[in-house]
């Protein structure tokens, strides 16, 4: 068992979150909760900055009436979390025809993608903490990087989407009509990594949602949050 994921299961299982309200497979309820609980443990034990908001619900991609799921809830007015593996991309998909809000990737759950999901539905934005688009010159956390006209049209599609994740099509479309290959948006983000990306192998600022598209994050280093012993 890897070491991280050990260090999870054992602050999860002192853990008192009141359930999370939704549907979920008994693993992913382990694996949201483990994560929670890293999260609360940054600020001795208190939620802090990480509430789970009252009208959010969680749905499991692995139930087999998860789109009926995420139907009813959405009717209700509650806004949905999925939680699916990176592999499940049909599922992803069927889970934002079907009204879902946000995605979390389990396998486990990475503390670092839920302290910004959780920053999204709370305030509705999980971009970098300063970031800024000027024409062509990209301000992020303090320093200037020149982009070409393209690169700058993808941030600013990324920027405005506020954390949210941006559809591959939606990008494609900056090429124009006659563009249908995704591989234009691959060497384009990959050219971006390469400016803006402290490790662009580990990307904190660039993410990607395997057979959704592309969106921002925080800018956190990988291990974030921390885990105190």
């Amino acid at each position: 068992m890897q070491k991280g994921l050990a260090v999870m299961q054992d602050r999860a299982s002192n853990f008192f979150w009141a359930d999370v309200p939704g549907r979920l497979t008994e693993d992913d309820t382990e694996e949201l909760r483990a994560a929670l609980a890293i999260l609360s443990g940054l600020s001795g034990g208190e939620a802090g900055g990480f509430d789970w908001p009252d009208d959010v619900v969680s749905i499991s991609a692995g139930l087999d009436d998860f789109q009926s799921e995420i139907g009813r809830y959405v009717a209700s007015g509650k806004r949905v979390v999925v939680l699916a593996g990176r592999a499940h991309a049909a599922r992803r998909q069927a889970a934002l025809a079907a009204g879902a809000d946000e995605f979390l990737s389990t396998g486990p759950i990475e503390p670092t993608e839920l302290a910004a999901r959780l920053r999204w539905l709370n305030t509705g934005s999980s971009l970098p903490p300063s970031i800024r688009l000027d024409g062509t010159v990209l301000t992020l956390d303090g320093t200037d990087h020149a982009l070409t006209e393209r690169e700058a049209q993808i941030m600013a599609l990324l920027i405005a989407a506020k954390g949210r994740f941006v559809p591959h099509e939606d990008l494609l479309a900056l090429w124009g009509r006659h563009a249908h290959d995704a591989q234009y948006v691959r060497v384009a983000i990959r050219a971006l990594r390469r400016r803006i990306e402290p490790e662009r192998d580990m990307p904190r600022y660039l993410l990607s949602e395997p057979a959704i598209g592309y969106r921002l994050g925080p800018g956190h280093a990988p291990g974030w949050p921390p885990v105190t012993p």
